[in-house]
């Protein structure tokens, strides 16, 4: 095994260019957190994310941006890179990556799911009270006594929605719709069935949701360029306006608007005009490596 994992690191090591884009990933299972490092960059037109490291920390008890940089690091030096490799950073926005983004002086790039999961729980909150009838009712279905019937008439099983991702909300919707029929007919659960007229408005948010699920699966398209990415979030803020909260240029969840407008503006073929503050973030090689990074990828 060990033969074969440095046959891999020596053919990623052959392919990865001078400067690079990472992407940063935590998971935590047992009770071990694990870190995911994979490259970004294009090669012969095409996108690359070759996987780099997928391991614990070095010290499993801190979790902070400068212990992800020595890991960082670690890791590139097992590709005879540097910390200098980096152009940009890719990852979720919390303050870690921030801040760790903010030490090695690259621009952090927002994953688009997570905001995107954002911008769609802000949005549900407006239909909190028909997700709550929804949520009470599959709820009390999946009791010992109620999950009987439906699994005697359909092979579905009620599904519950958690807080972390939206798309929970959607499959509890979608399954609802699937069995509600049934539902309706045990006695335990009519008297907190929904009235007509609330299974009416059921019917368009289930509309909604189902516009939502096409935009998920829309993002997490592998070709996907941050140029593709600014269409599709700006037709979902003209769509739905409260979604600019977290999907427009400007959100205050963009910590570098202006990079993510100047890469745009790279792969649309348009003209640069490159702002002090953006010196600051990128150095002197900002055009040079743009030209390089205008494919990478957001999902």
């Amino acid at each position: 095994m060990n033969d074969v994992c440095f046959a891999v690191e020596a053919r990623i090591q052959q392919q990865l260019p001078e400067h690079f884009g990472i992407v940063l990933d935590d998971w935590s299972a047992a009770g071990t957190s694990y870190c995911c490092i994979m490259a970004s960059f294009c090669l012969d037109d095409v996108v690359k994310t070759p996987m780099l490291a997928f391991a614990p920390m070095l010290d499993e008890g801190d979790h902070s941006a400068a212990q992800h940089i020595a890991f960082i690091e670690a890791t590139l030096e097992l590709y005879s890179k540097t910390l200098d490799a980096i152009t940009f950073v890719i990852g979720d926005n919390c303050s870690v990556n921030q801040r760790m983004a903010g030490l090695l002086i690259v621009p952090p790039v927002n994953c688009v799911r997570p905001r995107f999961n954002l911008a769609v729980q802000r949005m549900m909150e407006e239909h909190k009270n028909l997700l709550d009838r929804i949520h009470c009712v599959i709820l009390r279905a999946r009791s010992v006594k109620n999950r009987s019937a439906p699994r005697l008439l359909i092979p579905l099983a009620p599904k519950l929605r958690n807080d972390t991702r939206w798309s929970s909300t959607y499959a509890m919707v979608a399954c609802f719709f699937e069995i509600k029929d049934h539902l309706a007919a045990i006695t335990d659960l009519r008297a907190i069935f929904p009235a007509p007229v609330e299974i009416d408005a059921m019917h368009s948010l289930r509309a909604v949701l189902d516009v939502m699920q096409g935009f998920t699966l829309a993002f997490q398209r592998e070709d996907l360029t941050l140029s593709e990415t600014r269409v599709l979030m700006d037709a979902l803020c003209e769509k739905f306006p409260s979604m600019s909260h977290h999907l427009s240029p400007r959100a205050a969840i963009v910590k570098h608007p202006y990079f993510e407008t100047t890469v745009i503006k790279v792969i649309d073929g348009r003209e640069i005009r490159v702002h002090g503050c953006m010196e600051s973030v990128v150095g002197n090689e900002l055009r040079q490596r743009l030209s390089s990074e205008a494919q990478v990828t957001m999902h």
